[in-house]
Formats: C-alpha cells, structure tokens, sequence
C-alpha cells in the first residue's frame, strides 16, 4: 500500500522505484515552516520576485534518497508563476555545490502555475539528502504575487538576483533578505524516522538565535536526537533511528486571536496535523495571548480549552501530543501580576492534566532560580521574554533528553 502511496504521488517515479521493489518507507516532512501574509514592518522591500531568481536555505533533519518539495500560495490573491525549481546541496552564505543540482518537476514539467489559495508538491525525485545537512533551494519566478505567501521569522539569509538563474549563477551580488517564499515544506521518503510537528510563536520560530546558524531550540533538539545522543549511546549493530523536527512557529503567534499569522487555533489543522509523517505534535503557545489579555484569568481558562481541543484532535489523528508551558515574563512588557498568576495557573493545569502524553516543562527549566517569575539572565535577550541562543540550545537539549530512545 506504502509503494502505491508514492507511485501515485509522483507518476515520474512509477519506473524508478519498479526498479527497486524493496523501497519501503513512507512520506515524512524533513523540514517545514509556517505560512503568513506579509507585515510591511518586518519586511520593508519590495516582496515582488516577478523576474527574480531567489535562493533559499534550509537546514534539514532527518536525511533520505528520495524527496520532494512543496511550495504553497495559500495567502495570495493572485498566481505564482514558476519558470523551473533546482536543489543543491548548500556550501557557505549563497554558494552550491553545482554538480549536485536536481530540477525539480511538476507533473513532469519544470514550470508550474500555483493559483491563489493553493499549494502544490512537486514530483517524487532521487536526491542524496543527508541527515542535518543545509540544502539550497533556488526558484526562478516568472510571475509573482505583489503581496506573497511567506515566513517572515526565517534567522536565514535568502538571496535575490533579477532574472533566470542556474546553478553555475554567482550569487555573489545578490540581494540579502531573511525571509523564505513560497518554501513550506519539504519531504524525504523514508523508514524509521519519528517526526515532531511544534507549534510555536516567536520562541520557537527563534527570536534571539543567531542568523544562519540555524540554533532554534527546534534546531538544537534535531541535532541532539540525529547525531549527538547517538554518538553518545547507539549500540553496535542497533537500526538507526532518524527524527524530523518541524519548527511552525511564527512570531507574535497567539491560539485565540491574530496577532502574525493565523491564530493557533485556525492554523492547527493545516501547520500541525497536515503535515506528511508526523507522529509526535508539541505544542508550545500561549504567551502572546496572556501578554496581550486585558482579563488575564479568562484568557488563561480559554487557552486550556484550545490546549484541550488540540489534544483531542491529536488523539482523533492517533498522535503523541505534548503540551509545553509557558516560560517566564518578568521584565518583559508583557508582565503584569494578573498576567502571572494567569501564567502559573495554565502552567499548573499543563503540568497536572492526564489528557495528553507528557509535559515539557520550559518553565521549571528556564526560570531563574532566584526568582522564578524571570528567567535565567545568562539565557535571555535584554527583552525578559525571549531565551538567547544559549537558552535555546538548553531547550533542545532538554527535549530532545525527553524524547530519544522513547
């Protein structure tokens, strides 16, 4: 049935894979990200690619021989028009190894049409994707929506040159834009990969990481999971577990209302449960919405029955879910004595409730021990409210400590 699954994904596959019968696995996400209009204030320059080449980065997870990308529209009011899609394995800042590049094709062909509102898979292709390796992805537009589909959070450096490019193109000149178009997930076709969907808000899309070093708490859990725990315990001989963590968070993301982005609560189905492969959901979002609330208490009973929601949609999907609290705000601006007690009750009813699989307690761990309404000044930016990136990489470390092996 798996096999069927895949020839029917991808007719240009069918004689490939009818050549190697023993390819079993299934479609998992190796690296996805959540999509948003844009906000004029984080993103200033003309968003137009019409006639543009862009190159994006991506730092990946789990590795596999056969991929595909899907790239989504589903913010925009007019097409995306697509002159040819190539992969590459990524060196430094914009270069590639050119001799790796793969075209990508749509049914069959290299230009495809994205209407308003849609999203789109490319073909199944072979591709040597390695485990935690950084992968270019490089769209030559031909026509492009004036108000794009993106993720404005991208800590990664995106590079745009007027006109076609291919992939011997020197970047050198292009023009440098933290932000990702148009790229919402890509996919490799795998066995034994355990895949981890996170929905998040700017904590976790990664504000205060450093750009282009790809050290989100997300990003240090992927790596503690695929290559440093195993260093430290994998038996002789023991099958190799990978494992996709999929970072969906998007700054200034709140569950009950809009702040960037979808609310929570909207974009669960589509950012979280859509998702190919996944089979553990983290979800770690609320912050914004105490930070933000004028009756604190309320929006702390309404944030538990969206938590609940969330799980019971989990459980419907037969997923682990994982529910994290929240992290402390003293200082920040957010911090009002209501906000906290509101803060300390979810948390208490996260770290209480029997509904969902397990707790990440990011609170306990981030909080400053001599005042555990704040946290740790050695792992915080001088906002209060966001970790650094040495607070990030504690998080990941202590997720992934939770998860591997288990």
């Amino acid at each position: 049935m798996l096999l069927t699954a895949c020839l029917a994904a991808s007719p240009a596959m069918g004689q490939s894979l009818l050549r190697h019968r023993n390819v079993i696995g299934h479609w998992t996400a190796t690296w996805a990200t959540a999509m948003q209009v844009p906000v004029k204030t984080f993103m200033p320059y003309n968003n137009d690619m019409t006639e543009r080449s862009v190159r994006q980065v991506i730092k990946v997870s789990a590795g596999g021989d056969i991929v595909r990308l899907q790239l989504s529209n589903i913010f925009s009011t007019e097409p995306v028009e697509i002159r040819s899609v190539y992969i590459a394995h990524a060196l430094d800042s914009f270069r590639i190894d050119p001799a790796s590049a793969q075209y990508l094709r749509f049914s069959g062909h290299q230009r495809v049409t994205i209407l308003p509102g849609q999203s789109i898979f490319s073909d199944a292709e072979r591709f040597a994707l390695r485990p935690l390796e950084r992968l270019a992805i490089t769209i030559n537009y031909k026509q492009a929506p004036k108000a794009p589909t993106v993720h404005m959070g991208s800590r990664t450096t995106s590079y745009i040159l007027r006109g076609y490019s291919g992939p011997l193109t020197d970047f050198s000149r292009a023009f440098q834009y933290e932000k990702w178009f148009n790229i919402s997930s890509f996919a490799v076709y795998a066995n034994n990969v355990r895949t981890f969907a996170i929905l998040g808000n700017s904590i976790t899309d990664g504000k205060g990481a450093t750009t282009d070093h790809q050290n989100r708490w997300p990003d240090e859990m992927s790596f503690n999971l695929n290559e440093a725990l195993p260093l430290r315990s994998r038996k002789e001989g023991e099958p190799k577990r990978q494992y996709a963590v999929l970072n969906l968070g998007i700054g200034n993301n709140r569950v009950l209302s809009v702040g960037y982005g979808q609310a929570g609560k909207d974009r669960f189905d589509r950012d979280i449960l859509a998702q190919q492969g996944v089979t553990d959901v983290i979800v770690f979002e609320g912050i914004n919405d105490l930070g933000n609330a004028a009756d604190a208490m309320a929006t702390a009973r309404e944030l538990v029955e969206q938590y609940k929601i969330m799980v019971s949609k989990c459980r419907r999907a037969r997923l682990r879910v994982f529910l994290a609290t929240i992290t402390p705000m003293k200082g920040s601006g957010y911090f009002t004595p209501r906000r906290e007690a509101a803060r300390q009750w979810v948390n208490e009813w996260i770290r209480t409730q029997k509904e969902a699989d397990g707790v990440l307690d990011f609170d306990k761990l981030m909080q400053d021990p001599a005042d555990p309404a704040a946290l740790r000044p050695e792992w915080r930016l001088a906002d209060a409210l966001h970790p650094n990136a040495t607070g990030y990489k504690v998080m990941g470390r202590h997720a992934a400590e939770m998860f591997y092996g288990r």
